[in-house]
């Protein structure tokens, strides 16, 4: 029910944000404002260099509390690096996230919240005097360390770093009109899926070893070829209120097309202050190779943040 809330109050400040209103008879619309502001964005000339250091807390004690309650803590560290250069009709953007995070409970385990290594390099040709570019992307995405299912403690890990680990090549065009969205159609992608760790074939423990990602055991990587269409887009949604959204999806042409590899990844930041900011994220994942399931992660903390370049 908390996830849902919160996902349902992000929902919301974005509907409003591009809501109507009627002044002196004539439609005035949110979005308009923001689209404006959005459009005064467009890539400048030269290197831009920009990153965020975020740490998360979220905590609960209790003394003689009647209700009941048990103490814990939770950090988050998250760091968001870009580094674009652009340089007359070429453009090559470089982004670097990565976020890990671990909570404490009084009588249990320490358990991991959040694990993510994710290395993005595209270049660009820009066609014409237009926003669209002819584009060729490589992308790498893991985790740091072992992850379980804590609900079945008896059960080994279920994945560690490179375990799995995907590299993406996509070659396409992109549409960037401005700084804040970017649209990407690679129809033309290789998708490389790595399990380096044997033991992640038998999370058991029993002998029996079955695929892991779309991957056999014996072997350490499954190739795909097919296509991408991906995204990002960034809002100011109030004052210092923002919102950064990324979706990609991929059909493998070599099997079970209709199968998608489906991403989403949602960041609402309210800023207190310049060092102050409370963060709301939610990222969906689907890929029948894993559990065939829709998967959701959500986080919700006080952060303490700094940020450098422009933004």
């Amino acid at each position: 029910m908390r996830k849902q809330t919160l996902l349902i109050l992000s929902s919301l400040i974005s509907f409003y944000s591009f809501s109507q209103t009627v002044n002196n008879g004539k439609v005035n619309t949110e979005s308009t404002k923001i689209l404006n502001k959005i459009d005064t964005a467009k890539k400048i000339e030269g290197w831009t260099v920009r990153g965020t250091n975020i740490l998360l807390l979220n905590q609960a004690a209790f003394s003689n509390w009647v209700a009941g309650g048990i103490n814990s803590l939770a950090l988050t560290a998250r760091a968001d690096y870009e580094f674009n250069l652009k340089r007359e009709k070429n453009l090559w953007e470089n982004r670097v996230l990565m976020g890990y995070g671990l909570r404490s409970e009084k009588g249990s385990a320490t358990t991991k919240v959040e694990d993510v290594i994710d290395l993005t390099s595209r270049y660009g040709y820009q066609i014409n005097q237009s926003n669209w570019y002819a584009a060729a992307a490589l992308n790498l995405k893991t985790q740091f360390s072992k992850g379980y299912d804590y609900s079945k403690p008896s059960q080994g890990y279920l994945s560690n770093f490179l375990s799995p680990g995907y590299v993406t090549a996509g070659f396409g065009v992109d549409y960037i009109p401005n700084d804040n969205f970017q649209l990407s159609l690679h129809p033309l992608t290789s998708r490389l899926t790595f399990v380096q760790d044997d033991a992640v074939f038998d999370t058991d423990n029993d002998g029996i070893l079955t695929d892991a990602f779309g991957v056999t055991p014996g072997k350490h990587f499954v190739y795909q070829l097919g296509a991408y269409i991906g995204g990002r887009y960034k809002a100011k949604l109030m004052e210092n209120i923002f919102l950064d959204n990324r979706f990609g999806v991929f059909s493998n042409y070599l099997k079970d097309p209709q199968n998608l590899v489906m991403a989403y990844s949602g960041i609402l930041d309210l800023k207190v202050n310049r060092f102050i900011s409370t963060q709301i994220t939610a990222d969906l994942f689907y890929d029948d190779n894993q559990i065939g399931k829709l998967q959701l992660k959500e986080t919700l903390g006080v952060g303490i943040t700094y940020k450098f370049g422009k933004y």
